[in-house]
């Protein structure tokens, strides 16, 4: 109905002066005349429209010049879409405020939520009320009222006085909202119990972390379309943030480091440790015994994982000092700490990946790097592997998108637009992990993708290097190939080119170590 009163055609023009209603008269002039002038072209063999010639006419600018109807009905959805972060800011401070925290011991009025989180009643009101389901959305929170029979639960107040009934509903049912906003109950929806801050498999963590340094990232997306790069650091905002990458950012900023890990963390458990990533690979391939190094592995979780469900492993987790650091917990929980053991390192850096291991397994790393980058990291896990390894890479692989399909929902494409705006990676599709795999020196022998929220595994070798037996797998310590050995002139150019960005990443750590032990001294 709002829609409706906002682009009604008889309102509209009510509210426009004279003055408008006259540059809107000159402006239709002036499309008629291009209508005249495109005619006059396509009339003598000047060319259809819509091919992008100088003085053309696109059917879809001429379908919608030519219907108001047209413009009346698209515009109210464009609009909303557009303003889309409405949304997910409302849920942001929802989330932040622990709304879903004080609903989860039943249904409470505004007036208590207020009090409770300490927010100003009737601005809460008007979140809570945008947060209870519109039209076929479901919300977080839905509006409930007390039952007419005893010790039954709450209801939900629905409105069904414009919907069709065979029957007629007891008034009971159906009672009038309270005269105040703030004395509405409401209670969680299932989407809203997936923003507790203690839920179990909880979104709070991502929910905070996109309502704050990825929705100010976000803001950067015009530069980053017009320069090919992000600058992350200026869409932040701050003292000295212009000119920083992602990473320079949070190695600067110790707060959101600990916002984007808890994220990450959060969002691993409906990506690796859930079945999907540990589960669809072969990783011991027919061999008695084992060895599985993660390389960028965090805190060990998807790793602990692969060794619990493979007989024999052992795993070799390798990551950032301040990270590995949180393993050994991971360990002792997953009951794999005897199997498991941390070596901290960069994988920018030749010769820190351990070497020799029979699978080496990357998760959700190469898409946060630019090609240069990616070519000097598989250039240094390649390094380390045996002619007989695998290096399994898990990663989304984005559609080849032949055309439009009206059928599928690729969400990698925004995916690929978050990596460009965050860190100027991308996601890339199975044709772009070919190509780079093969400029690095491999090869991909197989590649299947993963479900919707999941991951594609990607399995690559060194080229060249045929699969060995699985009886001859075991090799002495001396066959494994040294760094120096395996990269060639091109492979050190780009190690020239990110080293710098290696030294930034150690320099970073060393200084926010030091702040934090200053601080506790």
């Amino acid at each position: 109905m709002r829609a409706t009163l906002l682009f009604s055609p008889g309102i509209e023009a009510a509210a426009v002066s004279s003055r408008t209603r006259r540059r809107r008269a000159g402006r239709a002039a002036s499309r008629q005349v291009r209508r005249m002038k495109v005619s006059a072209t396509m009339d003598s063999g000047g060319g259809s429209s819509g091919q992008g010639q100088s003085g053309g006419w696109d059917p879809a600018v001429e379908f919608v010049e030519a219907n108001e109807g047209v413009r009346n009905f698209l515009a109210f959805p464009v609009a909303f879409v557009s303003a889309s972060n409405w949304l997910a800011q409302a849920i942001y401070v929802a989330a932040k405020l622990g709304i879903p925290d004080v609903l989860a011991g039943g249904p409470r009025a505004v007036s208590e939520i207020a009090a409770e989180v300490g927010a100003d009643p009737d601005a809460l009101s008007r979140l809570m009320r945008s947060l209870a389901g519109q039209g076929p959305v479901p919300g977080i929170f839905i509006e409930v009222f007390e039952p007419p029979v005893p010790g039954l639960p709450m209801l939900p107040r629905v409105d069904l006085s414009n919907f069709p009934l065979p029957i007629a509903v007891p008034p009971q049912l159906t009672p009038d909202p309270p005269a105040s906003e703030l004395d509405r109950r409401y209670a969680l929806t299932p989407l809203g119990a997936m923003l507790r801050e203690d839920g179990t498999g909880t979104i709070r963590p991502w929910t905070i972390f996109a309502g704050e340094e990825l929705g100010r990232g976000w803001t950067g997306l015009l530069g980053a379309v017009q320069t090919g790069r992000p600058d992350y650091g200026a869409a932040q905002g701050g003292d000295g943030a212009a000119g920083l990458g992602f990473w320079d950012y949070m190695g600067a900023n110790p707060v959101a480091q600990q916002t984007f890990d808890e994220s990450m963390r959060a969002l691993s458990a409906y990506t690796a440790a859930a079945g999907e990533a540990a589960d669809s690979y072969d990783w011991a391939a027919g061999a008695a015994a084992m060895t599985v190094v993660d390389v960028g592995g965090g805190t060990g979780g998807l790793l602990a994982d692969i060794v619990r469900r493979t007989p024999g492993a052992e795993g070799v987790l390798f990551d950032r000092p301040s990270v590995v650091a949180e393993s050994e917990a991971v360990f002792v929980e997953k009951g794999v700490a005897g199997r498991c053991q941390a070596k901290a390192g960069s994988f920018f850096v030749p010769g820190d990946i351990p070497a020799g291991a029979d699978v080496y397994v990357m998760k959700n790393i190469l898409h946060d790097w630019d090609d240069a980058d990616c070519r000097a990291i598989l250039r240094n896990v390649g390094a380390a592997m045996r002619p007989d390894s695998r290096l399994v890479v898990l990663e989304v692989i984005r559609s080849e998108r032949a055309g439009y399909e009206p059928w599928t929902l690729d969400l990698a494409d925004y995916f690929d637009l978050n990596m460009l705006v965050t860190v100027g990676g991308r996601e890339r599709s199975a044709g772009e992990w070919r190509r780079l795999a093969e400029a690095a020196g491999m090869e991909v022998s197989s590649a299947a993708p993963g479900s919707l929220i999941g991951c594609g595994t990607i399995e690559m070798r060194l080229s060249g290097a045929a699969p060995a037996p699985a009886a001859e797998r075991e090799a002495p310590a001396s066959a494994a190939v040294t760094a120096a050995e395996r990269l060639t002139d091109d492979a050190a150019a780009d190690v020239e080119e990110v080293a710098a960005r290696a030294s930034l990443e150690r320099t970073a750590e060393e200084t926010v170590t030091e702040s934090v032990i200053s601080e506790k001294a």
